[in-house]
């Protein structure tokens, strides 16, 4: 997940996010979703198989802790591909994508390559 040095305002309590900004959704746009269900497969994203929850922490601010949902769909044994949302909850935010790849994949990347994953160990 990206981050920034920006120093980031304080993580909102749990419950206390604000809606997103926007309009409600329309009747007429309600439809137009209960349609594309009904004709549209999903596919990729039926394959999500796991659903792990972790604590992250902000690299410029180790002090800093979030709660992470990881959505996961392996791909094939060593490559494994998640999005990211910042709770389980039906309106929750997406957060980032990530993709966890096995030792051995990380070992045979080039060494400026490696500075840009992190371990998930102990997520």
């Amino acid at each position: 997940m990206a981050s920034s040095d920006k120093s980031p305002a304080p993580t909102p309590a749990k419950g206390a996010e604000a809606a997103p900004p926007g309009q409600p959704m329309t009747m007429g746009q309600h439809v137009v979703d209960k349609g594309a269900s009904m004709l549209q497969a999903l596919t990729p994203v039926k394959q999500i198989s796991q659903h792990v929850c972790t604590f992250a922490l902000y690299s410029h601010d180790m002090c800093r802790q979030i709660e992470t949902h990881h959505y996961v769909s392996r791909l094939n044994q060593d490559f494994l591909q998640c999005p990211v949302y910042d709770s389980d909850d039906s309106n929750a935010r997406l957060i980032g994508i990530e993709y966890i790849i096995s030792d051995r994949l990380f070992e045979a990347l080039p060494q400026e390559e490696q500075k840009l994953w992190h371990s998930h160990a102990y997520e």
